[in-house]
């Protein structure tokens, strides 16, 4: 069984490099709800990018992970890494988006606050920046 099979996947972009990664999206209300609840964590090269989210929890969570908020224009915002199972919240005022994976992908990927990612809803149609407004 693969990562969150039924989730729509999504390509990210940093400084029009491609990361290859399989992120997964997480857009509507219960996907978003669920997030990454009761799953392993995820493992290096995959994660949840959740859309609208400016607050996360590790509740029902069953490992670390880390969390990279980012603006309605894709600028990220805070990095928080690790995030602890059960007891961890993070909060980032401003943000839009978070983008959950595995602890010291940003660092793997070479991404630092202050950095704009760009994605697309298939890894296919290359990346691009968001259409916030059809996310929202």
């Amino acid at each position: 069984m693969g990562f969150f099979p039924r989730l729509p996947r999504v390509g990210l972009k940093l400084r029009d490099r491609p990361l290859s990664a399989e992120i997964a999206l997480a857009d509507g209300f219960f996907s978003r709800l669920r997030g990454l609840m009761f799953a392993a964590p995820p493992p290096p090269g995959r994660g949840m990018l959740i859309v609208p989210c400016n607050g996360i929890h590790a509740l029902g969570m069953r490992g670390r992970f880390e969390a990279v908020f980012l603006s309605k224009d894709f600028r990220v915002l805070r990095i928080v890494s690790p995030i602890r199972p059960w007891l961890g919240v993070s909060v980032c005022p401003g943000a839009h988006a978070v983008l959950e994976w595995s602890v010291g992908e940003a660092a793997r990927f070479g991404v630092c606050e202050g950095m704009r990612l760009q994605w697309s809803r298939s890894r296919e149609e290359g990346a691009r920046p968001l259409d916030t407004e059809a996310a929202a």
